[in-house]
């Protein structure tokens, strides 16, 4: 019994790592607005700023 939740956990953890990936995919292709990309990059450099 042991070996088959283990197998519905594989099964379910392996649905789910194929639906992040999916998401991810269409996040990736969506377009960014440049002033997003901008504010991005500046909390970055604040970050970065911060940990030195």
């Amino acid at each position: 019994m042991n070996e088959t939740k283990a197998r519905a956990g594989g099964d379910a953890d392996r649905a789910i790592d194929e639906q992040i990936a999916s998401l991810m995919g269409k996040i990736q292709r969506e377009a960014v607005p440049e002033r997003l990309l901008e504010l991005a990059r500046k909390l970055q450099e604040a970050l970065n700023a911060r940990r030195r």
